[in-house]
This record gives structure tokens, C-alpha cells and sequence, in this order.
């Protein structure tokens, strides 16, 4: 396909398009690219088809696997939840400590015993095959719909046990190629990355953080610009004070950086993220090219034994010793100890090290390449496939944990959420921002922005959202957002307000999207957040009595007054989000907003339908 003297720049090119093109086919299939990236590579590399010249970028590739880990783990801080990791802090903790101590210990010995590697090189071994895969896990946790105990449990551990990982595998490899070194040395090694790594990251999100709030960074080109410069200018500093502390120290720059009051955070979240998913997948085929095959298919047999035992032995007791004593079900440890797949961090890292290992002649880099990929890419295999089941196994749902979201309705919308938030989580995404500041001084979680761009569900954690309400004043909107959350997140309830005949005009297409109609009537959202805004509302709650003839009706069949809008059934001490096909229960409690003259005493405020149903 290329010539033999092919250009750094022709190969990553190609690269590139591959790696393109394998994540559109995932997405259309549904699974993690990161299977196709590493086949493509393999393939396509100087050891398979050789239509890939990897050899070609020499110094490049080292430069390219540095400058992206410092971007993905940038990426990973600015996208990580603070307020869960408190919440998991204790789990996450004991699992990022005793993970890598356990899989050390458990992956060295077994690496040596069964193929007598140098004891320095199993060490290392076991440090890299640490290193987590968030680029493996989040696809996952999105495709699974899993709780959010799980969630981000997993999504922390997998961000913090990179950078742990990371440390303890430069350790290692500088035990491997000065074997000299004293334990001292080691523990003050160590110590001096954590403590260079922290603060320098610290320092370096609140500067960036002041930069992005001055008048000088107004343009989003120059903010992007700023903000990407500024993570590689701080991984450069970093590493020059001690080697590879700039991993701690892009991802402490991130987190703090996301903590931090910055304007318009979200489109640097977007753009990030957009080019962390280039550079992993980029790397991941150029890595995976690079491979020996021969010497992976020579070591697949003792790769795929230390596979098993770090599965069965290691992961498990790290589980075990994290969640004793935690708020976690017997039946989430038990998920969480089935689910540890490696990604493009430990690869990257094990693909730049050996690099070292090859420039200092040690014959043994390449098997320890293999034994890391093979673990690598088995876990991945493994891991994907068992999800499903597993979640099935051990019946693993959000549950009553899942959000629900509230998509428009300005100050209706807010009062049903605050109604809804009596025992669910609700969160709010509108354009509104006069109530979605209102909404965040009340504790919510609310984001102001359009629910057309894609940007503004991974903010808010769509994959996390088990119930999503539309109610924007447009119905042809409501519906382009429904779509959306059909197709891209797979929402389990989505309700839709619409307006006068909009029910008939696209009944197919709410049928086809497994929709239920909001309130069960016609919404007029014009009206009702005008008589909101008037303070024009009064509330009011109703229970079905015993001889009621609601009893057993459908809230479409049901005739509601003009000035009454039930916001609310609560029933058995759940609250349900009022729909068409909602059938009316004895005991149930309707809560309505209305306008003030329909309270007066006596007055029926959800009347049965006006004619007689039909004997079928």
C-alpha cells in the first residue's frame, strides 16, 4: 500500500483514517472500539500486512505517546465528579492503594514463575498490567446503564490507578535499568513524584483557572489554545523536576480545574474529550502495529495463565479488601470485582518503556511488551463480553438511583422537579438561565444550554439518566429530543409534552420511540409559565377515594379543567410522573397546580370521561 521509506507523516496519517474508521463502526454495532484499533493495528503493522511502517515515525512515536497520556489524563481529571469521588471516596481509596500492591505482587510472581523473567522486569510487569482502562470502562458504563454506586466507583478507580500505576511502574522500570538502587532511594523516588506532581498540578489549574476568567481569554479558540498549551506546559515542567510525575500532575490540573468557576467550562470539557478519543484511538493502532506477533503468539499461552490468575485472585481480593465495611451491596462488590479491563494507558506506558528498555540492549523488552498485550487486549475481550451478563447475574440496575431529567419547561418544569425531587434525583438542562440559576442555588443539578447539542448531555451524564422529560415550548423539539435520547442513550422512560394535535401528526414516531405523552393532554407552555412567572399558581392535592369513579381510568380519558395541570401522582410513597396511559388507583394522591379560583370548595377538579367506556 506504501512504500517501504513511507513518512512519520503518511503513517499517521493512515492511522488516523483507521482509526476512524473502526470507531464509526463501533458506534454503528455498538462495541468498544478499542477491539478494533488493536486487530487493525496488528494487522496493518510491519509484523502482519505490513501496510503500516511504524518504524518509520522512530522518535516521533515516543513524543506522540508522552504528549497524548498527558492529554488524556488531563481530560480524565477535568471530567471527573468530585462530589461522587467524596461520596466513594473511602471504597476508591483502599481500591487504588491495595489494587496495585495486590496485582503487583500477584502478576510478578506469576510472570516469573512461568516464564522466568527477570525479577526487576516482573516487577515492572505487575505495575503496568495496574494501570486501569478508562478508555474500556466508560464505554461500558454507558452501554450498561449501571448504578451510580458502579459507575463511578469504577470511573474514579480507573482515573486515579493510572497515575498510581503509572509512578510505580517508572520505579520499577529505573530498578530494572539501575538494579543498584536502594529501597530508600525508591521510597524517596516515589514521595518526590507524588509531591512534585501535586502541587505543580495544583498550582497550575488555579493559574489556569485565573487566565480563563481574565479578559485576556475571552475568544474560544484562544481558551482551547490556553488550555491545551498550558496541560502540556505543565507535564513538561513536571517531568523535568522528576520523571513522569507529570502524569499526577495534568490529572491534579484538571480536577482542580473543573472544581474551580470557569466560564464556559463545558466546551473545553467538549473539545478535550474530543481530542483525547483521536489520541487514544491514534495510539492505540499505531501501539498495536508496533507489536511482535511472534513473540506475542510464542508467550500466549503463560500471557493468558497470568491473565487468569490476576482475574480470579488478584482483582477479587482487591474488591474484597476496598468494600468491607462500605455502603456497597453484596451484589455491586461482586460486579466490581468482575469488571477490570486495561486500556490505552497501561499500553501506551508499556510501549514508551520498552522503547527505554531496547535503547539500554535489554533482551528481554519484547517479552514483556507481549505478556502486558496479551493481558491488554484479553481483558478487554473478556471484560466486554461479561458486562451484560454479569449486570443480568447479579441484577444490577440504577433502580431508584437514576436521575431523572428535566429538558425545558422553564418554571413548570422547575416546579416539577422540585415535586419529583422528593425521592428521586432530578436534574435540569434549559435555556433558561434566569431558572437554572435558580435552580443551582437551590442545590440542583441544572445546566443551561440546548438539549439539541450533544455537548450538553455528556455534561450532565445522560448515561446515568433513567426517566427523561421534554417539555420545551416546541413539540417538533420535544420530539428531535426524544430521538436523541432514544437513539444515542438508550433513556428506558422518556415522557413528552405536546401541543394541540401533535399526538395525532407524529403517533407513529412516539410509538417508534417508546414515548409517553407528559400530563396525558395538551400542554401549553406558553400559558402556564406565564401564569408561573404572575405567581398566578396555587397548589393543591387530591386523593382517589375508594368509591371514586377515576378508579381504574387512564389519565387520557379523563377530563382535566382548563387552569388545572396534575403535576404529580404519589402512590404507595413513590412519586409518578403523570402520563397517558397512567391508571388511577385508590389511595393515590394527586398533586395539581392550578390557577387560584379553581380551589373553591366543592369544586371537581379531574372529572371521569364524559362518555361511557366501551364493553370490549
Amino acid at each position: 500500500m506504501f512504500p517501504e521509506t513511507a513518512t512519520p507523516t503518511t503513517t499517521f496519517v493512515v492511522a488516523v483514517l483507521i482509526a476512524t474508521a473502526a470507531q464509526m463502526l463501533a458506534n454503528r454495532f455498538r462495541f468498544p472500539p478499542i477491539l478494533l484499533w488493536l486487530l487493525a493495528g496488528m494487522a496493518l503493522g510491519p509484523f502482519g500486512l505490513h501496510l503500516m511502517h511504524v518504524e518509520s515515525m522512530e522518535g516521533a512515536l515516543h513524543t506522540l505517546i508522552e504528549l497524548g497520556l498527558a492529554i488524556i489524563l488531563f481530560e480524565g481529571g477535568l471530567s471527573m465528579n468530585l462530589k461522587e469521588l467524596r461520596a466513594n471516596g473511602w471504597v476508591v481509596g483502599r481500591m487504588v492503594i491495595f489494587g496495585p500492591l495486590l496485582t503487583i505482587a500477584i502478576g510478578a510472581t506469576t510472570a516469573q514463575m512461568m516464564t522466568g523473567i527477570d525479577w526487576p522486569l516482573a516487577l515492572l510487569f505487575g505495575a503496568l498490567v495496574s494501570v486501569g482502562g478508562p478508555t474500556v470502562i466508560l464505554p461500558i458504563i454507558r452501554q450498561m446503564r449501571l448504578g451510580r454506586n458502579i459507575s463511578h466507583v469504577l470511573t474514579a478507580e480507573a482515573m486515579l490507578i493510572d497515575v498510581v500505576g503509572a509512578i510505580l511502574a517508572i520505579v520499577f522500570l529505573q530498578v530494572a535499568l539501575t538494579p543498584e538502587m536502594s529501597g530508600m532511594l525508591i521510597a524517596e523516588d516515589i514521595l518526590l513524584k507524588i509531591v512534585v506532581g501535586f502541587f505543580i498540578g495544583l498550582a497550575g489549574g488555579r493559574l489556569l483557572a485565573m487566565l480563563l476568567s481574565s479578559s485576556w481569554a475571552k475568544d474560544v479558540e484562544i481558551r482551547t489554545i490556553l488550555t491545551l498549551s498550558s496541560a502540556w506546559g505543565v507535564f513538561l515542567l513536571s517531568d523535568s523536576i522528576s520523571e513522569q510525575a507529570g502524569l499526577l500532575a495534568v490529572l491534579m490540573m484538571g480536577a482542580v480545574l473543573q472544581r474551580m468557576e470557569v466560564h464556559d467550562i463545558q466546551r473545553l470539557k467538549h473539545f478535550k474529550g474530543s481530542l483525547s478519543m483521536l489520541l487514544i484511538s491514534v495510539l492505540f493502532v499505531l501501539l498495536a502495529a508496533n507489536m511482535n506477533l511472534a513473540v506475542m503468539h510464542e508467550y500466549l499461552y503463560p500471557g493468558l495463565i497470568i491473565f487468569v490468575i490476576l482475574a480470579c485472585y488478584a482483582r477479587p481480593l482487591t474488591v474484597l479488601f476496598s468494600t468491607m465495611g462500605s455502603h456497597l451491596s453484596t451484589n455491586e462488590s461482586l460486579y466490581l470485582a468482575g469488571m477490570a479491563p486495561r486500556g490505552v494507558v497501561a499500553a501506551a506506558i508499556t510501549s514508551l518503556f520498552v522503547l527505554i528498555l531496547q535503547e539500554s540492549g535489554n533482551p528481554q523488552s519484547e517479552l514483556l511488551m507481549a505478556l502486558v498485550y496479551i493481558v491488554i487486549i484479553t481483558s478487554i475481550l473478556i471484560y466486554s463480553l461479561l458486562a451484560r451478563p454479569l449486570k443480568t447475574m447479579l441484577s444490577i440496575d440504577g433502580g431508584d438511583e437514576r436521575s431523572v431529567l428535566i429538558i425545558g419547561g422553564g418554571q413548570i418544569g422547575a416546579e416539577l422537579g422540585r415535586a419529583l425531587g422528593e425521592d428521586r434525583e432530578v436534574r435540569f438542562l434549559d435555556l433558561n438561565a434566569e431558572v437554572i440559576s435558580s435552580l443551582k442555588r437551590s442545590g440542583y443539578t441544572a445546566i443551561c444550554g440546548n438539549a439539541l447539542d450533544p455537548l450538553y448531555w455528556e455534561i450532565i451524564h445522560a448515561e446515568e439518566i433513567g426517566a427523561v422529560i421534554v417539555m420545551t415550548g416546541s413539540s417538533d423539539h420535544n420530539l428531535l429530543i426524544a430521538r436523541l435520547a432514544n437513539e444515542n442513550y438508550h433513556t428506558p422512560e422518556i415522557y413528552i409534552a405536546l401541543q394541540e394535535d401533535a399526538a395525532e401528526k407524529h403517533a407513529s414516531l412516539i410509538h417508534q420511540l417508546q414515548a409517553r405523552r407528559l400530563f396525558a393532554k395538551p400542554y401549553n407552555f406558553t400559558y402556564w409559565n406565564d401564569q408561573a412567572y404572575r405567581k398566578r399558581l396555587l397548589y393543591e392535592a387530591r386523593t382517589v377515594e375508594l368509591a371514586s369513579p377515576l378508579i381504574g381510568e387512564k389519565m387520557a380519558d379523563v377530563r382535566i379543567p382548563h387552569g388545572v395541570q396534575p403535576i404529580t401522582i404519589v402512590r404507595d410513597g413513590k412519586t409518578l410522573i403523570p402520563h397517558d396511559n397512567l391508571k388511577f388507583e385508590a389511595g393515590d394522591e394527586i398533586k395539581l397546580l392550578m390557577r387560584p379560583e379553581r380551589t373553591e370548595e366543592g369544586q371537581a377538579l379531574i372529572l371521569p370521561p364524559s362518555k361511557p367506556k366501551k364493553v370490549e
